[in-house]
């Protein structure tokens, strides 16, 4: 077995090529490599981050959604207790106006019942002084005979 020079020449070459290839080309490859598994490993828990962040705004949404509609009801009934607040003040209203509506007009018969009493009263005893005037064909004095007649008339027709 002999060793040539040839053989130890080639294995000096092989050494010195594995070394420089190590140097040039796979110390970068490495470091590019690890690079792009930093970058890889980086995005990675980007995402991560974006899912929990996503989930985290899903649910304040969803919370956000339900206070909105919890206002919304609440406004809603709100709403509905006022209108039916107004609906009531507008119904007692009306039923007071009718009321004293009603109160005017009875109290505009009464006193037209009245006026109606007063002016038969006066035609009663303007009747009754030119009936006493005829039967008794004799002058009476005016102011005494009408004083006259009306208190009769106000003893019969009183309680008319």
């Amino acid at each position: 077995m002999s060793i040539d020079l040839t053989f130890i020449g080639q294995i000096v070459v092989f050494l010195a090529l594995l070394a420089l290839l190590k140097k040039l080309l796979y110390g970068p490859l490495n470091e590019l490599m690890e690079k792009r598994s930093a970058k890889i490993a980086e995005g990675l828990a980007a995402a991560d981050a974006g899912k929990e962040a996503k989930a985290k705004a899903d649910a304040e949404i969803a919370e956000q959604l339900k206070q909105a509609r919890s206002s919304a009801q609440d406004i809603l009934n709100a709403a509905e207790k006022r209108a039916a607040e107004i609906q009531e003040e507008i119904t007692n209203k009306a039923r007071n106006e009718a009321r004293q509506l009603l109160e005017a007009a009875h109290e505009e018969m009464e006193a037209e019942v009245n006026r109606a009493r007063q002016a038969l009263r006066q035609e009663v005893a303007s009747l009754a002084i030119a009936a006493a005037e005829r039967v008794i064909d004799a002058e009476l004095d005016g102011k005494r005979h009408t004083k006259l007649i009306n208190d009769v008339v106000a003893q019969g027709f009183g309680n008319a």
